[in-house]
């Protein structure tokens, strides 16, 4: 005996329930489900009756959806007691509600667990468990997430994952070709990457087209990079699939779906396969099949990918990959019909042309006539023209049946029109007409020129990508001829060098050129430009860094002195540009792409280079004496060092962009170390210098602080421009000399303050909204104030000689300005609120304001108010608020509220009445908005695109399909438009139309009497969404199956009288509720209602036993003497078996026994019953008749008889002989065989069963040919049967046949006997005979049982063949050839012997030939008697039974052809048994013979 193995389940830790409620080391045995996947583990070896182990019935389904959607898994579970289901992952846990909910719907038993907007991070195999008492069951499934875009805030995670070496966080599954909402902008001439992917998956005879339709010319050197990017790819492949073949373009078939095929090996059946658009991965399916849009399925070794639905947006570059390499790349494009096809009428055998034009080249359109696709052959001609724009289709010799609509599809764009044939009623009737030679149909428009036209167009744009192409080639040689002069810098005025467009090969990136300019530059964030004013006292002017796409240039000195070039935002160059006395020039931060650098100084003084904002690297420019060159802020995410110097001493690093934090190094001369402006999170500083000289800190644009470092000797710390939301000040100076405020980046005006000694005050560039003013200095020196890049203030740092300019103190603002949205022509109001009361300004775009022109402006004590009274266009702007040297600023941005067209909104109104399945759709248009917000609720709750809900967002307008609508989902439908001005609603109505629900049960029975059943019920509480007209009531009378409509009754009446009944007889009801939509499920009643009152029979009598047998006892039984009344229908039989107490019913109450004796054939032989009988009537089954006495099921005794023998058998000699012989005999008989009465012999075998006896010779001879005996004898008496068994073989061929005339036209033939003649008395002749004029073989003579014929009307001059043949119960002999009869042969010679011929005689009295034969034939088998006779002149012959002439008796069927006389009886009857006798009687004498007939039984 094989024992159950236990096991326990080995879940681990976070991967299955909690342990509190599943253990998950529960020692059970492994069961196997029906449904593949499903592990189910039973706790208990046999399972108590009635109850089960969990099981699941539905698992769920392995899901690939995209990141945002709604992902979903269901399950449905099976179990007694009900099992208790948890879901689970391997990788983390699900007890956030937010983001996993569990749902159970009692109606479905479907468990579900949803996932709303998942996140990549979800993506996981989750684990579902369900249990009871008795066991658990568990299936995993997997869900993918594909992500959507690139994430910024995952680009540090993906640096310190690499710096982690945690490279599988880091790869990404991304295409070849990026999707178009990443792709970088591309540069003119660009080869777009499709280019190469499409060669490497197209035909060598599609390379031309392709190279055409990108512009490409140098076949030579395509040809030459094709080879060997394919050689790349191939090595690729190899590593993944083998055998890659039979590569199919996408195409769209003849059902309107699209596909393509290749075919390949994988070498590791489990590498993922993924699908991509444009370079988005999309999901597919390959289970649900229709489910999904896209799907791959594999046959064999060839992998389909296809796509239904088909829409306008599904065009587009798909490639299907392996792990990370590409297998094949296919575009699928969608063309349009420029000319559609028109109606054509054409006259009976007259062709017909339908033509179009299409938008594109398609080297083949599909056609279909009557919904067949057609192709070319000898009834349609596709023609197509050279350009492939103008296809046409000829249907060739018209006739009526082809009357019918001819369509053309080109992809999912399709046109169709009628054929219509006339008949020729000039054709004269009944003749085929001749076919004619002219075509009717066309497009009735010049086709030519239509695509002439397009042909241009086309031609056009690819005369433009080629231009692209050869401009960038040589831009790309000017750019590389100009890349070395490049690295230095002019010095004085700069050069404004135009973009150089450099081509790269597609899978670098492309660098911008840079622009150098010269001239200080103010910082401004607008269009104009910006520059540095000059200073009459020589001090220095700064150029704060403007943002512009204006040029930034540092302005010329009269002294000589430093003049600072601020960092230009611009797409150019910033640089330093040339002093007089050589001092230095600092090349501001430019924010460009290019590249900024320091300028080279007459002098060798340092060359700054400022902070530029590119991708590029900002590094400080070479210096003739070697002291060093600093470098300005990057804002790139790279890194902005200082250059290395000649001397040795420190090269500042500028502040880079990066996370990082950029600071000045300290310097071993004591010469200044600047720290540039970096626009990390981190902070910005000026190094401590040994000397005491200045230590500047560049302009952060972090969210820090920027600010100067103090200095020892009282020199000026200059606070550069931070970027950040922060604030940036100057330091405080021992010697009260000025503070410098760097560059702000804000878009409002930078001016200087006003100084005392008249000298200069720079105001740098803000980047904030605001505005970054210089203060007042008592000394006059210049105080700069640098334009914070937020929308705070950026104001002069205190000093300690001069405390007026502290921007810390009082005042100061509590509540400032922010970004409002003011509707048109509605007030706005703007507030600022002081911690003191001060006065201020108001400014609109650096405007000042004044109340009036529908601006009002108040003052409150610390309250500032600014009021439009009806917002208009042209009051969006920047408006800041000024107090001293506070400021605060916001913008207004003025617009409307989206709204919709009135007619749009009432047509949206009515409501969409649908069908239950059918799909619904909502449409409303509205007018293009920018940052417009689309959204769409059912009763309140927000759709979300997937499942059965798509959502279309157009420029003006959206849509809503709901797919396979549910009863459940009729409720309202709002669509919201928003933006930041508000948001305006629609709202619809969805009634999804269904058969109603079953009315409401139970069903009340009001009344019921012997001729009256009234009953009640209630209406659906669902109508199906419209009025319920009426409900249909059925009835079933008990012990009936058929169901009877009985009527109807109106909606308004919810009970029915049904006085069609009998007394006694139990109904059964149904009622439907009947709307538009159909009936609705039945509601029937719990039990039968009877009519009147029960009324039972009396018992019938006690049952007799009439006969027994062991398979049936038969029973008798009298009526019962009391039937109260009620006709009886019928009875019912119960049986009892000995020794036991139940009574078992043999036939059901609605199966009555219609006769008083039954049949019991549910016995067991040997086992004793008793019975006993109910009678039935219309009230059931009466009370029950006494037992009868006790019955055995065994046969009576009985004398042995054979049941439908067979008393002749033919068996080929070698083959085995079977008699099998059937019997009935209680008690069994004993069997013997006989062979002509004697004991069978030992090799004879005999196998005797119950009620039958087989006899079989394993290989028998023709001596085995005897008549064998069965007896069966037992102790009631014997019985005896007789088997004629004969074993023959086909016949041996007769002897030599012989010919003889004896007569004019007459030939005798005889031949000796065949050898088998003794031994198989059913032996018999055949002749054929042959003749030199019909050539033909043809039967003469059959059943002939004398070695003798006469073959009649010889002719002379003919030849005669003849074939004798031996015939048996096997079949013919080889046939025995007689010689040739002819004019001149084998005639008899006649011997005159002196006499005359006349004197010749030959009459003869008559002679029996061939005697009559003895016959035993059975009873029923048909009989031949034949006998052969002789005599001239022809006797006359007659047929004798038992002395009594048969010749006029219909019974026997007489014959004598040519001296063999026949009879024929069709069926032996006992009654033809006796002596036959046939006499044949002439003028010369008689003569006769007889034989004897014995009859079997």
């Amino acid at each position: 005996m094989f024992k159950r193995t236990k096991v326990t389940d080995g879940t681990a830790t976070g991967q299955g329930p909690d342990a509190e409620n599943w253990d998950g080391k529960e020692v059970g045995f492994r069961k196997k489900s029906k449904v593949p996947g499903v592990m189910i583990t039973q706790y208990i070896e046999k399972l108590p009756e009635g109850k089960s182990h969990p099981d699941f019935t539905r698992k769920p389904i392995a899901l690939t959806i995209q990141e945002g959607k709604f992902a979903f898994f269901k399950a449905i579970v099976t179990g007694d007691p009900k099992p208790t289901v948890v879901w689970s992952r391997n990788n983390g846990d699900v007890s956030d509600p937010a983001r996993y909910q569990s749902k159970y719907d009692p109606n479905s038993n479907e468990h579900t667990f949803e996932m709303p907007h998942v996140k990549p991070d979800q993506a996981d195999t989750y684990k579902c468990f369900a249990k009871n008492e008795y066991g658990q069951a568990m299936v995993t499934v997997v869900l993918n997430v594909i992500e959507v875009g690139f994430k910024m805030t995952k680009a540090p995670q993906q640096q310190a994952e690499v710096a982690n070496c945690n490279f599988k966080k880091v790869l990404k599954r991304r295409s070849k070709v990026v999707p178009k909402a990443e792709e970088p902008e591309k540069k003119e001439g660009e080869i777009d990457p499709k280019f190469w992917e499409l060669l490497m998956s197209a035909d060598k005879k599609d390379y031309e087209r392709i190279c055409a339709e990108f512009g490409v010319t140098d076949f030579r050197w395509m040809l030459k990079k094709l080879n060997e990017m394919k050689r790349e790819r191939e090595e690729e492949q190899a590593e993944f699939v083998k055998n890659l073949s039979d590569l199919k373009p996408i195409h769209i078939n003849a059902d309107g779906t699209a596909s393509f095929e290749l075919e390949f090996d994988l070498l590791d059946p489990s590498s993922s396969i993924y699908l991509y658009k444009d370079g988005e991965m999309i999901p597919y399916t390959k289970e649900l099949g229709d489910k999904m849009k896209h799907c791959l399925r594999k046959v064999g070794r060839k992998y389909i990918f296809s796509m239904r639905d088909l829409m306008p947006e599904d065009a587009g570059f798909y490639q299907l990959d392996v792990e990370d390499v590409n297998m094949f790349s296919t575009d699928f494009k969608m063309v349009d019909f420029l000319v559609k096809i028109q109606e054509v009428k054409a006259m009976e055998r007259e062709d017909a042309v339908f033509e179009c034009v299409i938008s594109a080249p398609l080297s083949k359109l599909m056609w279909f006539g009557k919904n067949m696709p057609l192709e070319q052959g000898d009834k349609y001609d596709i023609e197509v023209s050279e350009d492939k724009l103008i296809h046409r289709l000829v249907v060739k010799d018209c006739m009526v049946v082809d009357k019918g609509i001819y369509a053309a599809c080109a992809g999912i764009k399709s046109c169709n029109a009628w054929l219509v044939v006339e008949a020729d009623k000039g054709a004269p009737k009944g003749k085929k007409t001749a076919r004619k030679t002219t075509r009717a149909g066309g497009s009735g428009t010049d086709l030519q020129k239509v695509a002439q036209e397009q042909q241009q167009i086309l031609d056009k744009e690819r005369e433009e990508r080629k231009e692209k192409i050869k401009a960038a080639r040589e831009a790309a040689a000017e750019a590389a001829a100009a890349e070395e002069p490049e690295k230095t810098a002019d010095s004085g005025a700069g050069k404004d060098k135009g973009a150089a467009v450099k081509v790269e090969r597609i899978d670098k990136t492309s660098v911008a050129a840079t622009t150098t300019v010269a001239g200080d530059s103010g910082s401004g964030h607008s269009a104009g430009k910006a520059s540095g004013g000059a200073k009459q006292d020589g001090s220095h002017a700064d150029a704060g860094g403007g943002h512009s796409a204006g040029k930034a240039s540092g302005g010329a000195r009269k002294d000589g002195s430093i003049a600072d070039a601020g960092g230009g935002h611009s797409a150019g160059k910033a640089s330093g540009g040339a002093k007089q006395d050589g001092s230095h020039a600092d090349a501001g931060g430019g924010h460009s792409a290019g590249k900024a650098s320091g300028g080279a100084k007459q002098d060798g003084s340092p060359a700054d280079a400022g902070g530029g904002h590119s991708a590029g690297k900002a590094s400080g420019g070479a210096k003739q004496d070697g002291s060093h060159a600093d470098a300005g802020g990057g804002h790139s995410a790279g890194k902005a060092s200082g250059g290395a110097k000649q001397d040795g001493s420190h090269a500042d690093a500028g502040g880079g962009h990066s996370a990082g934090k950029a600071s000045g190094g300290a310097k071993q001369d004591g010469s200044h170390a600047d720290a540039g402006g970096g626009h990390s999170a981190g902070k910005a500083s000026g190094g401590a210098k040994q000397d005491g000289s200045h230590a500047d800190a560049g302009g952060g644009h972090s969210a820090g602080k920027a600010s100067g470092g103090a200095k020892q000797d009282g020199s000026h710390a200059d606070a550069g421009g931070g970027h950040s939301a922060g604030k940036a000040s100057g330091g405080a100076k021992q010697d009260g000399s000025h503070a410098d405020a760097g560059g702000g980046h804000s878009a409002g005006k930078a001016s200087g303050g006003a100084k005392q000694d008249g000298s200069h005050a720079d105001a740098g560039g803000g980047h904030s909204a605001g505005k970054a003013s210089g203060g007042a200095k008592q000394d006059g020196s210049l105080a700069d104030a640098g334009g914070g890049h937020s929308a705070e203030e950026a104001s002069g740092g205190a000093r300690q000689d001069e405390p007026l300019a502290d921007a810390g103190g009082e005042p100061g603002i509590t509540s400032g300005l922010s970004d409002i949205h003011a509707i048109r022509g509605q007030p706005a109001e703007l507030t600022v609120k002081m911690n003191t009361d001060c006065d201020g300004a108001w400014f609109k775009d650096g405007e000042p304001l004044k109340s009036g022109g529908g601006i009002s402006i108040t003052k409150d004590a610390n309250i500032h108010k600014l009021t439009i009274h009806s917002c208009r266009d042209t009051d969006s702007g920047l408006l800041r608020f000024v107090s001293g040297d506070l400021s605060t600023e916001g913008r207004i941005t003025v617009g409307d509220v989206p709204e919709f067209d009135e007619d749009d909104l009432h047509k949206f109104s009515k409501p969409v009445i649908v069908r239950v399945g059918q799909n619904a759709a909502f449409k409303m248009p509205f007018q293009p908005q920018e940052s417009l917000t689309v959204s769409w609720f059912k009763d309140g709750t927000e759709l979300k695109d997937g499942g059965g809900v798509k959502i279309v967002r157009e420029p003006n307008h959206s849509r809503l399909l709901l797919r396979d609508c549910l009863r459940s989902d009729s409720g309202e439908i709002k669509i919201q438009l928003k933006n930041p001005f508000g948001a305006v609603e629609a709202t619809s109505q969805l009634i999804v139309l269904d058969r109603p629900g079953p009315p409401e049960g139970p069903v009340e029975t009001v009344e019921t009497t012997s001729s009256v059943i009234e009953i009640k019920w209630n209406p659906p509480k669902d109508d199906g969404g419209s009025a319920v007209t009426n409900y249909i009531i059925e009835r079933q009378e008990r012990g009936h199956s058929l169901w009877t409509k009985l009527g109807d009754v109106s909606a308004e009446k919810t009970s029915f009288r049904d006085r069609n009944v009998t007394h006694g007889k139990k109904y059964s009801y149904r009622i439907y509720a009947e709307n538009p939509q159909g009936l609705s499920d039945s509601l029937e009643t719990a039990d039968s209602i009877m009519a009147g009152i029960m009324i039972l029979s009396g018992p019938p009598g006690k049952p007799k036993v009439v006969s027994t047998s062991k398979t049936c006892i038969n029973l008798t039984w009298t009526p019962p003497e009391d039937d109260k009344g009620v006709p009886i229908i019928g009875y019912q039989v119960e049986k009892r078996k000995k020794d036991t107490n139940q009574w078992l019913a043999l036939n059901a109450i609605n199966e009555p026994i219609e006769d008083v004796n039954y049949a019991v054939k549910d016995v067991t032989e040997g086992a004793e019953y008793e019975f006993r009988v109910s009678a039935i009537n219309e009230s059931g089954a009466g009370d029950a008749s006494p037992p009868s006495a006790m019955a055995c099921a065994k046969n009576p005794n009985m004398r042995p008889c054979f049941k439908d023998p067979e008393d002749f058998l033919v068996v080929r000699a070698g083959n085995s002989v079977r008699v099998k012989i059937s019997y009935e005999a209680e008690p069994p008989p004993h069997i013997t065989w006989l062979k002509d009465d004697e004991p069978i012999a030992p090799w004879i075998n005999v196998i005797n069963t119950e009620g039958m006896s087989q006899l079989v010779i394993p290989s028998s001879k023709r001596s085995d040919s005897a008549i064998y005996t069965i007896k069966a004898k037992n102790s009631v008496g014997e019985a005896f049967f007789d088997v004629e068994v004969r074993v023959t073989d086909e016949p041996k061929c007769p002897g030599p046949v012989e010919l003889e005339q004896t007569v004019y036209g007459k030939v005798a033939v005889s031949w000796v006997p065949s050898p088998d003649q003794e031994l198989d008395d059913r032996l018999y002749y055949v002749v054929s005979q042959h003749d030199s004029n019909t050539r033909m073989w043809k039967t003469v003579a059959d059943r002939l049982f004398a070695n003798t014929y006469t073959a009649h009307n010889i002719l002379p001059g003919i030849e005669y063949h003849f074939r004798v043949y031996a015939k048996n119960d096997m079949g013919l002999s080889d046939p025995s050839q007689s010689p040739t009869w002819g004019a001149n042969s084998n005639r008899v010679p006649i011997s005159s012997n002196g006499v005359s011929s006349m004197e010749i005689s030959f009459e003869r009295p008559p002679s029996i030939l061939v005697p009559l034969k003895v016959h035993t034939p059975p009873k029923g088998y048909q009989l031949y008697m034949t006998c052969a006779v002789r005599g001239c002149p022809t006797p006359n012959v007659s047929w004798y039974l038992n002395n009594t002439c048969i010749n006029s008796d219909k019974n026997y069927y007489i014959t004598n052809s040519c001296g063999v006389c026949s009879m024929y009886i069709l069926r032996v009857r006992e009654n033809d048994g006796g002596e036959y006798r046939v006499v044949a009687v002439n003028s010369l004498g008689k003569a006769e013979c007889s034989t004897k007939l014995t009859v079997r039984d």
